[in-house]
């Protein structure tokens, strides 16, 4: 397998995932999404309180969307690095794709403790 392949598939993954995410994130942050069981930033706190459901996942699409573009900047310059692996270029996108998710979720259980 070509190394360079390696890299354009990981570029074009990531950058994938990153757009899903935002899409996944609109309707959150127009606050469309009615409490449920599958889909939004689900805890105890907002699923028993619409108005905090709809701050929290509102909170949390913004969120995803920031992380997403923070993600797609990442890996294009992991993209452009040469003196990455194919093991390093990969272990690092991941890093770059989950890092500010991560970070997102946690100011969101934040935001959430917050709310009354």
């Amino acid at each position: 397998m070509n190394e360079h392949t390696v890299y354009f598939k990981g570029l074009v993954t990531i950058l994938a995932c990153t757009g899903l995410f935002v899409l996944l994130a609109i309707p959150l942050i127009l606050r469309k999404v009615p409490r449920n069981g599958l889909y939004g930033f689900r805890t105890p706190k907002t699923l028993r309180n619409d108005e905090i459901w709809y701050e929290a996942n509102s909170f949390f699409g913004w969120g995803m969307v920031f992380a997403s573009v923070v993600s797609a900047i990442a890996i294009n310059v992991l993209y452009s690095l040469p003196e990455l692996t194919p093991e390093q270029f990969l272990k690092s996108s991941l890093v770059a794709l989950v890092g500010p998710l991560v970070i997102t979720i946690i100011l969101t259980f934040i935001r959430i403790r917050n709310l009354n």
